[in-house]
């Protein structure tokens, strides 16, 4: 483990997705790209050139339906048709607009709209959810009929699609921020500003060996980093069926590197910990694990023979976990990496492609978000927030110049993050400029909107959000008949959690007899809230 300064790694450079889909065909053509459960339960494999033409056949069938130039929103659970319906739409010339499948159908219309989409890829599950918009509906159960007929059409000659050349610069994809109810912001990605931060972000981290996909597809986190980085460098993907299969498929997959938010790394030491409790080995466990961590320190490396079995959990090869999204206690960092894994801190914002800094395989900085990429400029404004500049960074928010100028000048973007960077050119995150809330899942929650929302019931005086231990509470100051009725809010947020994505969901509630501390303009002290509930 060295732990000092070496120089960046090197791979070709893409100009735009549809670039990195031509080389790594040609480099890559019968290795295995994806692999996946199957309907039948079975492990189902794609080659890099069987992914190109798929692309091509769905891109080819889209072009010869009038698709060029248009909005077309991608809604499903994550899956290989999911990832072809991207890349067909994006290298063709229209605009892919992910959308969380989880969130209310009320929403999603809402987002449909906002963002213009003419058309929609859905899987089967989420049909329902967009009945009565007037768009055209693509389902993914009927995909190998699309391919089928873009097959077809190529055979015919057909290669609009094909030759299609792609201008770096226009608009490929709208990611709408994660995690609001109410004003979420369409944040306009470019061939260029993605395959930027693919090139960057490449060169900071090498990836040697598979990966599982577990983030969602819809977050530029989970498709961008977890996913196209990892094509790029020509290793396999195997896209988790469900969370429930996770540990089943880690044993079968054997990933070298995992791409998770905290939440994630804490159910593994949960797993590990759990594991060792019931075979009474517990005690056994934690002292082996400060030996390791010790012996770590002077060089002396014996993980691989003290915790094989606790590896075997994971796969027998997990390497590496890029952790990002959230912050993440320095405890896991060390306690795994005691064990044989090593976790690799990043910072990204969907604003910024997404990636801005992470920790490289052989210098880290325990505590920082790693090194900014390279092409990336990170400044630090008088009030400590973090400045980003570069070609990854986005185009603006889609129709909503007000917003886009609030936070970008002159290329800079305001990241709304406070922090500083070291000597050796780390990054540390020290808290948030705005009220966003980040939870150990990655979810990024406007605490704003979900008072609004609470606030309409009578019985309300004021509301109160905020993150305790990794979850959303609540405090609230009743209206005056209300006042220590418990069970009355309880029942408030049970309503209120039905209605709302699991990330959503508030999970404690507390009650005030008196209102909140306030400053000179009546505005709450948020701070004091928090921190009382630390």
């Amino acid at each position: 483990m060295k732990n000092k300064p070496y120089p960046l790694y090197s791979l070709p450079l893409i100009s735009d997705l549809k670039d990195m889909v031509c080389q790594r065909t040609t480099e890559s053509f019968d290795e295995i790209a994806f692999s996946f459960m199957s309907a039948t339960g079975r492990t189902a494999r794609r080659t890099f050139g069987e992914f190109s033409d798929d692309i091509n056949c769905l891109g080819t069938y889209l072009f010869d339906k009038g698709y060029h130039g248009k909005h077309i929103a991608i809604i499903g659970k994550n899956s290989y048709e999911w990832l072809v319906a991207f890349m067909a739409i994006v290298n063709g010339g229209n605009i892919a607009v992910p959308i969380d499948k989880d969130l209310p159908s009320e929403k999603i219309c809402r987002l449909l709209k906002q963002s213009d989409c003419c058309a929609a890829v859905v899987s089967k599950k989420s049909t329902a959810l967009i009945e009565s918009e007037s768009l055209t509906i693509f389902s993914m159960s009927y995909f190998a009929d699309y391919i089928a007929e873009g097959k077809k059409l190529i055979e015919n000659g057909d290669r609009k699609f094909i030759d299609y050349e792609i201008d770096p610069e226009k608009l490929a994809a709208i990611f709408f921020t994660s995690g609001t109810t109410g004003d979420s912001k369409g944040v306009m990605l470019s061939h260029k500003n993605m395959a930027q931060d693919i090139n960057a972000a490449c060169k900071n981290f090498v990836l040697n060996g598979n990966t599982l996909a577990v983030l969602p597809f819809h977050h530029t986190f989970g498709l961008i980093t977890a996913v196209l980085k990892v094509y790029h460098y020509g290793f396999s993907t195997h896209i988790n069926s469900s969370l429930k299969n996770l540990q089943a498929e880690l044993r079968e997959v054997k990933p070298q590197t995992l791409f998770v938010v905290p939440l994630f790394i804490k159910a593994f030491y949960k797993t590990i910990i759990t594991t060792a409790r019931k075979k009474g080995k517990e005690k056994l466990i934690v002292r082996a694990s400060k030996i390791s961590g010790t012996l770590l320190n002077i060089g002396v490396d014996v993980r691989g023979m003290l915790f094989q079995s606790v590896m075997s959990a994971f796969g027998g090869n997990l390497e590496y976990i890029i952790c990002g999204g959230a912050a993440l206690d320095p405890q896991y960092v060390k306690i795994l990496r005691s064990f044989g894994i090593n976790i690799l801190n990043g910072y990204g914002i969907t604003e910024c492609s997404p990636v801005v800094s992470v920790n490289r395989n052989h210098y880290w900085r325990d505590g920082s978000v790693g090194q900014v990429l390279e092409g990336c400029s990170v400044k630090i404004a008088d009030d400590n927030e973090i400045l980003v500049k570069g070609d990854n960074v986005m185009m603006g928010y889609y129709n909503d110049e007000e917003a886009t100028n609030a936070v970008l000048d002159d290329g800079w973007y305001s990241t709304g993050d406070l922090g500083y960077v070291d000597k050796d050119g780390f990054l540390y995150i020290t808290g948030r400029k705005k009220n966003l809330i980040i939870l150990s899942n990655g979810e990024n929650i406007s605490p704003e909107e979900i008072e609004e929302k609470i606030m309409h019931d009578e019985a309300v005086c004021e509301a109160v959000v905020y993150e305790d231990r990794g979850h959303l509470a609540i405090q609230i100051f009743p209206n005056e008949e209300y006042i220590g009725d418990q069970e009355y809010f309880e029942n408030l947020i049970k309503e209120y959690n039905k209605n709302q994505p699991q990330y959503m969901h508030i999970h404690r509630v507390l009650l005030k007899d008196e209102e909140f501390e306030k400053n000179s303009t009546k505005k709450i002290l948020r701070f004091k809230v928090t921190n009382q509930n630390l």
